[in-house]
């Protein structure tokens, strides 16, 4: 079966090749055959039927109707907004095999999908009130990390270590904003582990160790190798066949100190540094994972609309 792929990403010019997931998973589908178009987000469009303005090979753009795709990978990274949200509604239109699942990122926000699981996560609270906060951070010992819902990449992420700390009107927009406090865990100066999920199996992990303070990304961290501890794989047997039922096939998993911190579902990265620290094609893994995925194979579920 010939395969014609579309990747949904950010503009080009902004990917940075030696790092850039997407362009892994591209470069790994071209030699095998795959006839690969890119476009943004703005380029989706309804006439009838749901199209794209793609960017073939050989840089020619043309209206392409989504249900001649083969398999359709959503890979514009956060934050979610209401461009993302509209996106993802045309996305649902199309009989293709989207990865991931446009319903699935509608309905699980990066943040709080971890939820499901809380009771592996350090504790933490969702809350719009900052008297609520407070009290929170309190209870925990007077230090806490603060998260906005539309954080990604360590943004809009800070420490709070008082109760009454003006951060938490400021994250809240003075008590009309849900934010997530979460326990401090000192294990993060050892490193924040992104574990990236291909179905419900693990493909690879790498410590990020940040190079200064607490923010453990892969912008300001040190990739180490390493490997998952027997509680770490306990939690990723309970939530990667979770994902995979709700058409979530490619993801990435962090942990501190063996706590479940985040879920990201919207645009995993890490491909190019596990791969470069374990000496291996994983891009060429998740290229034949979706071509089975594609052909139909329900080895690790399949993909949602």
């Amino acid at each position: 079966m010939e395969q014609r792929w579309l990747a949904v990403l950010d503009p080009p010019a902004r990917l940075k090749p030696e790092t850039d997931t997407t362009l892994a998973i591209i470069e790994a589908a071209r030699p095998r055959g795959i006839s690969v178009d890119t476009a943004q987000i703005e380029d989706l469009f309804v006439q009838q039927t749901v199209q794209v303005n793609a960017v073939g090979v050989s840089g020619e753009r043309h209206p392409v109707p989504l249900d001649e795709y083969s398999l359709i990978l959503m890979r514009k990274e956060p934050p979610y907004d209401l461009a993302f949200h509209y996106a993802t509604q045309l996305l649902s239109l199309t009989s293709t095999p989207v990865v991931n699942s446009p319903s699935a990122l509608r309905d699980f926000n990066e943040k709080l999908i971890a939820l499901h699981f809380a009771s592996v996560m350090p504790p933490t609270l969702v809350a719009s009130d900052p008297v609520v906060l407070g009290d929170f951070v309190a209870q925990q010992g007077g230090r806490c990390v603060l998260k906005a819902l539309d954080s990604f990449q360590g943004r809009s992420v800070a420490l709070v270590e008082e109760a009454r700390d003006p951060q938490l009107r400021q994250f809240t927009d003075n008590g009309r904003r849900p934010v997530m406090v979460q326990r401090f865990l000192d294990a993060v100066y050892d490193g924040d582990k992104r574990v990236l999920l291909l179905g419900d199996r693990v493909l690879g992990a790498v410590l990020r160790r940040p190079r200064q303070g607490f923010h453990a990304n892969f912008a300001k961290s040190e990739a180490l190798a390493c490997s998952l501890t027997p509680a770490e794989q306990d939690i990723i047997t309970r939530v990667g066949p979770w994902l995979v039922e709700r058409g979530i096939h490619f993801t990435g998993v962090d942990f501190i100190g063996e706590h479940l911190t985040e879920i990201n579902i919207t645009c995993p990265t890490g491909v190019k540094q596990i791969g470069m620290l374990e000496d291996r094609d994983l891009a060429g893994d998740i290229v034949e994972y979706l071509i089975d995925l594609s052909c139909g194979g329900d080895r690790h579920g399949r993909a949602g609309a």
